[in-house]
């Protein structure tokens, strides 16, 4: 202990002496040190700081490598071929044995040249730029940041901290070289090249070197040549400045920048290097749709469903729900891309064909029965209600809407018109082209084969399967299953007289078609004839509510008032609900809700969601019979027969035709004994027409849909059989409940008939005085 005091003493003695000698140089060393000490001070301060994750979060080792890419989701069809892609950035992800040696030189050698040599921070590095950038004043040294660091920057980012920018950013800088070395100790440097070129973003609004490389060469990062490898490594000092299809120069500046350094650390031979400058790549940009080019509808309605299920889904291992944007997901669907392909092309050629009856129709007049639909057009259009938003008047607002402005008018499958137009012309416009939907489902259980919710996606991306419309006669079916199930059978006799009824909507007289009333038509003759009068007659027999009860049960989820007129479809409903309503009378009597995502799962195959369809009788099996033999006999005998003697659909079908109130909507929903769909056609709203005669009816306008389809199908070897070869044989006793004319004329009617049968008209000078 004494020897310590002595020490101590003699310390201080030769200070003291040392500051009376020199004190200014005393001054500067106590100064110095007191710097150095202050520094150490500041930077185990910053360092426990950041470690205690006040400048973002620090991941351990297993958080390190549990770390994945936000990368979108992909739908398919059931056999494998992609739909589209869900995703919040446009990322692809590849294996490190996917990437080209030339590819990953080409990142090291420019953006680390010491990658290999250091644990995740070169130190070199950082003298280098401190030496170039504070003392030459050379500020294009960047940060001396590594590929690691990097990486860690673009997979965890920089939250703000709240101090000086220069504060700021030293802290992040610590805080990544922190975490660079534990990912390099996590991953080694393969790994980390892997995910930093999966991570890191590209010109062109891409993430990852696969989906820059399919943007910009329609190439995978295994096809990129020496210069397109190094165009798009180039392109990573700067997205914008750099990019090499909006700033070709300066990219190829820095491309050539690349390749000499390639060249000078060995990884280019002379002769390699002249042939790579002079092999100029040529950008070959490509933004692909977000969904494929068939089934664009069916792809977004995929995608609401989808974010409907996993909504309700937890995460396995993080607190949250899966997310269809940034997990990776796999969408299986139902969807048959084959189908698909026949739906559209007919849909489009038998659509365009009703359109240029529908514009010989109209002739010089406008689509609309009265100006109600072209001010409701009006007023729904964005442009009206973002003026309304603005606080604009209507005097203001018309102005807007007939100034002329340079813009495209959208044609359905083909060019657009360019030209100088008004906002009321491009309503107009649109207003003058009719619409259609097209759904097919396997009616075994209900999963969805093919799905058209218009001709163009482009166009219109109002989705015309889910879309609610009126369903004409096609709700009679509903009203004949409820009378079968109470007890009726197809041969019970039903009125045909023209007659009034009241109810709380007051008087209303239902008519027919043909304009021709009397007589007695049988249940099956009724419904093969769509007769009208007959409906009625049926509901108010069997009762308005068993029939509500019947088409809740078939699907229809609208709302359905227990009134006879409804007999007649003046209910609300969906092609999709519609045609998976028609299912059971094709099937043998079970419903089954129509789905089309069957499962959904992570990239390596975990189950996430998987469908499981429930099926539940709604009729019997006689009666479903009976139901499918009454609407055969609609397509054989009745007003879908146009499907046999126009459209020469020599196929075992069923199906009924639909047309409400003034022809604005035509409907035909039918099987096939493996497939059962529907086409809706009309305008944009009711009040696009026809104005008179038959054209808009369902056996013109949609009936061409599916019977167009069903050939298409027919004439595919690779899809023919699916539409299934017959029905299954009707039991003898139904076939006996049939055996009644569909039709008996009054006593009076059938006179005149044998009248009419037996006349042979003589001249007036051959009669005899007696017949006079």
């Amino acid at each position: 202990m004494s020897s310590i005091k002595y020490y101590l003493a003699t310390t201080r003695t030769k200070l003291t002496n040392f500051r009376r000698r020199r004190p200014y140089l005393f001054t500067a060393l106590a100064a110095a040190l007191s710097v150095g000490l202050l520094c150490v001070v500041v930077f185990v301060a910053a360092l426990l700081y950041v470690k205690a994750g006040k400048c973002g979060e620090m991941p351990d080792r297993t958080a390190l490598l549990a770390y994945r890419n936000n990368v979108g989701s992909e739908a398919f069809d059931r056999n494998g071929e992609s739909l589209g892609r869900f995703y919040a950035e446009d990322r692809i992800v590849c294996k490190y044995e996917d990437l080209p040696e030339h590819l990953v030189h080409a990142l090291v050698d420019t953006e680390d040249s010491r990658f290999y040599q250091h644990g995740g921070i070169d130190w070199w590095a950082y003298g280098r730029v401190a030496w170039k950038t504070l003392l030459k004043g050379n500020e294009d040294q960047g940060g001396g940041s590594t590929i690691t660091q990097q990486l860690v920057k673009n997979a965890y980012g920089r939250p703000a901290v709240g101090f000086h920018r220069h504060v700021d950013l030293a802290l992040h800088k610590m805080r990544e070289a922190i975490l660079a070395r534990r990912l390099e100790q996590a991953l080694g440097k393969e790994a980390v090249i892997e995910r930093y070129l999966n991570t890191v973003s590209f010109p062109g609004n891409t993430f990852g070197i696969a989906s820059a490389a399919k943007r910009y060469f329609q190439k995978t990062p295994a096809e990129l040549t020496i210069s397109e490898a190094a165009c798009l490594v180039a392109s990573l000092k700067g997205n914008t400045l750099y990019d090499p299809r909006r700033n070709p120069a300066a990219n190829r500046k820095r491309a050539l920048r690349t390749l000499d350094l390639m060249a000078a650390a060995g990884h280019l031979s002379p002769e390699e290097l002249s042939a790579a400058k002079k092999d100029e790549p040529t950008v070959n940009f490509y933004r692909e749709p977000a969904y494929a080019g068939l089934a664009p509808h069916f792809t977004e309605a995929v995608r609401m469903k989808a974010q409907e299920i996993l909504d309700e889904i937890p995460h396995p291992t993080e607190d949250r729900a899966w997310n269809l944007y940034t997990d990776n997901l796999r969408i299986r669907t139902t969807l048959d891309l084959r189908y698909q392909a026949h739906a559209e092309a007919a849909l489009k050629t038998q659509l365009a064909r009703h359109q240029a009856r529908f514009a010989r129709h109209l002739g010089q007049r406008d689509p609309w029965a009265t100006d109600a639909s072209l001010r409701a057009a009006v007023r729904s259009s964005g442009r009206w209600r973002s003026g309304r938003a603005a606080g604009l008047d209507s005097t203001a607002l018309a102005e807007v809407m007939n100034t002329p402005y340079d813009m495209e008018l959208a044609i359905p499958g083909g060019e657009p018109l360019e030209g100088k137009f008004t906002p009321l012309d491009s309503i107009r416009h649109h207003l003058l082209h009719l619409r259609a939907g097209f759904l097919a489902l396997d009616h075994q259980d209900g999963s969805v084969r093919a799905w058209v919710g218009g001709p163009d996606f482009d166009f219109s991306r109002y989705d015309h399967v889910t879309g609610r419309r009126q369903t004409g006669s096609t709700f009679k079916p509903f009203v004949y299953a409820a009378a079968i199930k109470d007890g009726y059978d197809p041969c019970h006799t039903l009125n045909n007289d023209l007659k009034s009824y009241g109810d709380e909507d007051g008087t209303w007289t239902p008519r027919n078609a043909s304009g021709e009333y009397g007589g007695r038509y049988s249940m099956h003759g009724a419904l093969s004839h769509s007769i009208n009068t007959a409906a009625v007659r049926m509901i108010l027999e069997t009762g308005a509510d068993k029939v509500v009860r019947m088409a809740k049960d078939l699907g229809i989820t609208g709302e359905i008032p227990a009134v006879p007129s409804i007999a007649l479809g003046t209910v609300d409903g969906t092609l999709l609900e519609m045609v998976g309503a028609y299912t059971p009378f094709a099937n043998g009597g079970t419903f089954s809700e129509p789905y089309y995502i069957s499962s959904i799962e992570t990239r390596d195959g975990t189950p996430v969601y998987v469908h499981e369809t429930e099926r539940r009788r709604v009729l019997e099996t006689a009666e479903a019979e009976t139901m499918l033999t009454m609407l055969r006999y609609v397509v054989d005998r009745g007003t879908a027969g146009r499907l046999r003697w126009q459209h020469d659909v020599r196929l075992p079908s069923s199906g009924k035709t639909g047309t409400t109130q003034n022809a604005a909507d035509g409907w035909y929903i039918g099987s096939t004994p493996a497939l059962t769909g529907g086409a809706w056609v009309g305008g944009e709203n009711p009040g696009i027409r026809f104005r008179s005669g038959n054209d808009g009816n369902g056996s013109r306008s949609a009936l061409p849909i599916w019977a167009d389809f069903v050939k298409r199908m027919t004439a595919d070897s690779t899809v023919a059989t699916d539409l299934g070869v017959n029905f299954p044989p009707v039991s003898a006793r139904v076939k006996a409940s049939f055996y009644c004319p569909e039709y008996e004329p009054d006593e009076e009617e059938m006179l005149l008939k044998l009248v009419d049968e037996n006349f042979v008209p003589v001249d007036d000078e051959t009669m005899t005085t007696d017949a006079r």
